[in-house]
């Protein structure tokens, strides 16, 4: 939420107003920049919320406007609201899902100088923006009015309770604790009356960094899927199951591709050069081949698949695959048909076939694979069904074809994340653990623990920004922004609900795209991004 400023222009009407001049009778002109919209996603539909100045009569009153965007998403067409307008500039916040669209802002009851300023709340219908429920927070000094400087809105990862946070003066009814700052937790906003829960304190609640924004859908539902940025246009490859579409971040718009040869999932996608990904391995969930040794190569240029001339020599999934400096694509462990393996595998883009690799010390699946400034490859965690997850780490060296074992992790870890950060360290997180280890690869005492990330074990990707920042998206719904400079962790919001199974892709815009995930047992078409 940001403070909105009038344009020069109506500043100067103002004063000649104030001084005695005529009253313009221009119409009514929206004074608020595009940079200061508020804007949110229900049903398919994208809203914003602004104010129009209305003048004459002197003092304006400044009215809130709830839009609906026109789009091919959104089956209402486009459309306004008008909410009672306040004497002095509002400030403004919307969030919205698909049970409705909340909206917030200040509200200067009077003209009066000494007037106080309340907070309205407000669920606007997304189909017929009919206000559904009208909430007005207010607060009190002794017997007098205290104001509502701000009211910013979020969503909770439940996808049902709406938070209020902002600055007061004075004492809100039913607050608990008392101070310049308050919460106010509304359970099932958009379905009932419920009462809100209200906090206060002398400080004010860490704000997130960075927003989320719900950015068009994908052709099918998916989850456990993965999605692969082709370098040469921008574009996403989404693939899960039988099928497979290229999602365009710019148009917000997935076109299926034709089917991939082979239908599957806990498979690996590796981009081998600006229009094409290789698709290895995984599941097909049915006897007697449950895991798959082959692979296909996706070439966008055509949008075609092509199966690799040769097939790998073991059936995988869960497994990992790295792009090496010299182009070829590296495969490792993974579940397989007799159960966890240690074999590794070759892929080269040149002749495209496959070859062996030297065997890794230790088998395991969902491990992760993280290339290193030297060309090597650090393998970590995993599990195997007798030992549960493991704490081994070991590196490959493409030089010379071989695997050495380095110090194990400070804990075990499986289906976790690790990402290497501008300095060449790798940072490991998640799998059952809040506790985040660095692995620094030019250190004889290569792991020192990181700062402790709350909520840590879901953890499900990191993504390492331009910036240097790693941004961790949670099956929860939570995300976190890792500072290397501060070495701390900030809140990076919310995403649209705990989604489990959902996807990340590093876009060229620096953005992260999120698809799919499930929620409520069901996958879903959803596709946000993260803006920092």
């Amino acid at each position: 939420m940001r403070t909105l400023k009038l344009a020069a222009s109506l500043s100067a009407a103002l004063v000649m107003q104030a001084c005695g001049a005529p009253a313009s009778e221009e119409p009514s002109r929206l004074a608020t920049s595009a940079a200061a919209l508020t804007t949110a996603v229900s049903r398919g539909c994208t809203f914003t919320l602004t104010y129009k100045e209305v003048m004459p009569p002197f003092p304006p009153t400044y009215v809130p406007v709830v839009t609906r965007q026109a789009s091919s998403t959104c089956p209402w067409g486009a459309g306004s609201v008008e909410l009672p307008g306040a004497y002095s500039v509002p400030q403004l916040s919307l969030a919205a899902n698909d049970l409705g669209v909340a909206v917030s802002y200040t509200n200067k009851y009077s003209p009066s100088g000494s007037s106080g300023t309340w907070l309205e709340l407000r669920h606007v219908a997304p189909d017929t923006l009919a206000v559904v429920r009208s909430v007005t927070l207010s607060a009190h000094v002794n017997f007098s009015s205290g104001h509502m400087y701000s009211g910013e809105l979020s969503i909770l990862t439940d996808g049902t309770t709406l938070k209020v946070r902002g600055e007061k003066a004075g004492i809100l009814g039913g607050e608990t604790g008392s101070g310049n700052y308050y919460v106010a937790t509304f359970p099932n906003f958009f379905t009932s009356t419920t009462a809100p829960a209200i906090t206060a304190s002398t400080a004010p609640e860490p704000t997130s960094v960075g927003s989320w924004s719900v950015t068009g859908g994908l052709a099918s539902a998916r989850s456990g899927h993965t999605a692969t940025l082709l370098n040469g246009t921008g574009d996403v490859l989404v693939v899960s199951g039988p099928t497979a579409e290229v999602f365009n971040p710019y148009s917000n718009v997935s076109v299926p591709t034709a089917a991939p040869i082979y239908a599957r999932t806990k498979h690996t996608a590796t981009p081998l050069s600006s229009s094409t990904v290789l698709v290895a391995g995984g599941w097909i969930g049915s006897a007697p081949l449950y895991w798959r040794r082959t692979a296909e190569v996706y070439d966008q240029t055509t949008g075609t698949w092509t199966a690799t001339s040769n097939t790998m020599s073991t059936p995988r999934g869960n497994h990992t695959a790295t792009l090496l400096d010299s182009g070829k694509v590296l495969v490792v462990g993974g579940y397989s048909t007799e159960g966890e393996t240690n074999t590794a595998e070759l892929y080269d883009p040149a002749t495209n076939t496959w070859s062996p690799a030297a065997s890794a010390l230790t088998a395991s699946d969902s491990h992760t694979a993280t290339l290193l400034y030297s060309g090597k490859v650090l393998v970590t965690g995993g599990k195997t069904y007798a030992s549960g997850a493991l704490r081994n780490a070991q590196e490959y060296d493409p030089a010379t074809n071989t695997w050495s074992r380095v110090d194990s992790m400070p804990r075990a870890r499986s289906g976790h994340v690790a990402v290497r950060l501008y300095s060449g360290t790798v940072m490991v997180l998640g799998g059952g653990h809040d506790a985040v280890d660095f692995y620094d690869p030019y250190n004889a005492t290569p792991w020192y623990p990181g700062p402790t990330l709350s909520g840590g074990a879901s953890a499900i990707s990191a993504t390492l920004l331009y910036s240097g920042e790693v941004l961790v998206t949670h099956s929860t719904g939570q995300a976190s922004l890792y500072d290397p400079a501060a070495n701390a962790w900030l809140s990076a919001g919310s995403l649209s609900a705990p989604l489990p199974g959902h996807a990340t892709t590093f876009l060229h815009s620096g953005q992260v795209l999120v698809t799919g995930g499930f929620t409520s047992g069901s996958d879903v078409t959803t596709a946000q991004r993260y803006t920092r």
